[in-house]
């Protein structure tokens, strides 16, 4: 559904991350529905590649129930964030669910993955290169905003990563049970 939703607006409303500030007041609202909007069919490519990446890379470490609910809690937290917490000027794209989702499920995968490093390692390489992207975001700047149009919302990513490590413990909690 969100992909369908982010072509959907990319075609329907391309205008609406410069625009859609004149038109709603509430920032929150206005981050709900620009992230159904990108900078061009690059930035749009590269966000729906990620999701279809998540979509099916661990597909087998959540229940599908657990996926809706990463995906809905994404698309808030990020507007919450970047609304209220750091906060932006403009937004656009999926980049801050997706950080969000891929932190979520990488998390439920490295807890309910068999214990044995051989078959683990490359879900630790993944939680490394996350660390070390985030890492590397916070520290270069703007360096890379011309890959996709326009300047990338390296807060969002925070942010989304920062609320997917809270949803995956809360995933994980829940699905503890009471202590017997």
């Amino acid at each position: 559904m969100i992909g369908i939703a982010a072509i959907a607006g990319q075609f329907l409303a391309p205008d609406f991350p410069q625009q859609g500030l004149d038109l709603i007041d509430s920032f929150f609202i206005y981050v709900l529905l620009a992230q159904f909007t990108h900078l061009g069919p690059v930035h749009l490519g590269l966000n729906l590649a990620g999701l279809a990446l998540l979509t099916w890379g661990f597909s087998e470490q959540r229940s599908h129930g657990e996926w809706l609910w990463i995906q809905a809690t994404s698309l808030v937290w990020v507007a919450f964030y970047v609304a209220a917490i750091e906060p932006l000027n403009w937004y656009c794209g999926l980049s801050g669910a997706l950080h969000f989702q891929f932190a979520a499920c990488l998390l439920l995968a490295l807890f309910r993955s068999p214990g044995n490093l051989q078959k683990t390692w490359p879900l630790w390489i993944l939680a490394v290169g996350l660390l070390l992207k985030l890492l590397l975001e916070w520290n270069s700047g703007h360096h890379t905003d011309a890959l996709v149009g326009g300047p990338i919302a390296y807060e969002a990513h925070r942010g989304g990563a920062f609320g997917g490590l809270f949803a995956g413990i809360v995933i994980l909690l829940m699905k503890r049970g009471p202590a017997s």
